[in-house]
């Protein structure tokens, strides 16, 4: 692999830290205001490219694994719109690897545990939370 991967690391970080930023692939360019959530080196090769994108969802899953109050706040939404998914060149390795790598991991997840069950509990969990604000006046009733 000519290729450099970037270093694995643990991303127990301290509270001023607590940044995407410290992932590899997420910089702050000086023309947006928000940081850009996809920012890959030149890809040469395309199966370079990918096994840096399988690295790259690695490195998601730790800051998920080591942050775990940081789920559920959109990043993976956030990197899958700064993709470039019409580059048709070698980049497109990038991409191809990171989230096949992710639906891998996914996957490993899914095997812990009923899905199903899983997500009846997330949404019992929304509905007493939203339950919750409106009795506290914090959020619109759903009828009104």
């Amino acid at each position: 692999m000519s290729q450099t991967l970037p270093p694995r690391r643990f991303y127990r970080l301290k509270p001023h830290e607590n940044q995407a930023t410290q992932l590899p692939f997420v910089r702050y360019l000086p023309q947006r205001s928000q940081p850009h959530h996809w920012q890959m080196p030149p890809a040469d090769d395309y199966v370079d490219a990918c096994a840096y994108g399988r690295e790259c969802a690695a490195h998601l899953a730790q800051f998920f694994k080591d942050q775990p109050h940081r789920l559920n706040q959109g990043l993976l939404g956030k990197i899958a719109r700064d993709v470039d998914f019409m580059d048709p060149g070698h980049a497109r390795g990038y991409w191809v690897g990171f989230f096949s790598y992710a639906e891998q991991l996914m996957a490993l997840g899914a095997l812990r545990c009923d899905v199903y069950a899983h997500v009846d509990s997330v949404h019992a969990l929304q509905q007493a939370q939203t339950q919750k604000s409106e009795l506290e006046g914090k959020a619109p009733s759903r009828n009104s």
